[in-house]
C-alpha cells in the first residue's frame, strides 16, 4: 500500500514536468500559396495569394480578390400582394462585384514554438480595385385590360419609371440577366490585418486572416487629372452613392494552402 501511494504521488511530477513537442529542426520554405473564402461586412467572395519568402520574419506577396460588394443601405423587400412574389432590393441600380489586384508584405510577429502552436503575421497590401456594375434587372407586374389578368415582363429597372414601383414590382429575374451590358469603374484598395496560421504541419497552410479594407472609386479632382480615377459606384439609384467604401473581413484558408 506504501509503494502505491508512492507511485500515485509522484505521477503528477512526471505528467507536469514533459515539455510541448518542439522542432528539431524548422525549414525554411521559399514559396507559398492559399486560396480561401472571404467574407466581408459588405459581401462575399474568394481569395488568393502568392507568396516569397525573404527572410524568416518577411515575406512578399501578389494578392488577387473577387468579391461582392453592396451598399449599406440595401434593403431586401418582397411584394406583400402576391405570396410567390421573388424578394429582391428596392431602388438597387446596379449588382456589383470587385476585383483586387495588388502587392503586400507580411511580417511574423510570433512564430510557432512546437507543432501545436499559432503562428501570428501582420500584413498590408495595396493595388488596383475594379469594380464590374451589372445592371439589375426585375420582373414588372402589368394587368390585361380585357382579361384583367396579371402578367409579367422582364425590365431593366429605371428609378424614374412609374410602372417600377413597391407595388407593381413582381421580383427579381436572374442574375445573369444584363452580363452583355456590363461597366467597369476603377479604383484603389488598401488592406492590413493580422494571420492567425495552425497547421500542425510546416508544409501546409490553413489560417484565418481578420483585417480591415478600403475600396476607393474617387481619389481627388485637380485640373490635370479631372476626376482622377473612377467617380462614386452607382449602386443604388434612390439612394446617395459612396465613393469610399471601408469593410471588415476574414479570410478563411483551410484547403488549398501549401509552402514548398
Amino acid at each position: 500500500m506504501k509503494k502505491i501511494c508512492f507511485i500515485f504521488f509522484f505521477i503528477p511530477f512526471f505528467l507536469f514536468s514533459q515539455e510541448p513537442l518542439k522542432r528539431t529542426k524548422k525549414i525554411l520554405y521559399k514559396n507559398e500559396r492559399n486560396v480561401g473564402v472571404n467574407v466581408h461586412s459588405l459581401g462575399w467572395g474568394m481569395h488568393a495569394r502568392r507568396a516569397w519568402n525573404d527572410n524568416v520574419r518577411w515575406q512578399h506577396f501578389l494578392e488577387f480578390d473577387v468579391v461582392s460588394l453592396k451598399h449599406p443601405k440595401q434593403v431586401k423587400t418582397i411584394n406583400a400582394f402576391f405570396s410567390d412574389a421573388k424578394g429582391y432590393d428596392f431602388g438597387k441600380q446596379n449588382s456589383t462585384f470587385l476585383l483586387r489586384s495588388g502587392y503586400g508584405k507580411q511580417l511574423i510577429l510570433f512564430d510557432k514554438d512546437d507543432f501545436g502552436g499559432i503562428m501570428v503575421s501582420a500584413i498590408a497590401s495595396t493595388g488596383l480595385s475594379a469594380a464590374f456594375l451589372k445592371p439589375v434587372y426585375l420582373e414588372i407586374l402589368y394587368q390585361d385590360e380585357l382579361t384583367n389578368e396579371f402578367y409579367v415582363e422582364t425590365e431593366k429597372y429605371d428609378p424614374k419609371d412609374d410602372n417600377h414601383t413597391l407595388y407593381s414590382i413582381y421580383g427579381r429575374t436572374s442574375y445573369f440577366k444584363g452580363f452583355d451590358e456590363m461597366k467597369v469603374q476603377l479604383g484603389a484598395y488598401v488592406k492590413g490585418g493580422f494571420t492567425f496560421e495552425f497547421s500542425k504541419k510546416d508544409e501546409v497552410i490553413k489560417s484565418i486572416e481578420a483585417g480591415v479594407c478600403l475600396d476607393a472609386f474617387k481619389i481627388g479632382e485637380n485640373s490635370m487629372l479631372k476626376s482622377a480615377i473612377g467617380d462614386e459606384l452607382p449602386i443604388m439609384a434612390l439612394t446617395k452613392n459612396k465613393k469610399t467604401f471601408l469593410t471588415f473581413y476574414v479570410n478563411m484558408n483551410f484547403i488549398f494552402g501549401k509552402k514548398w
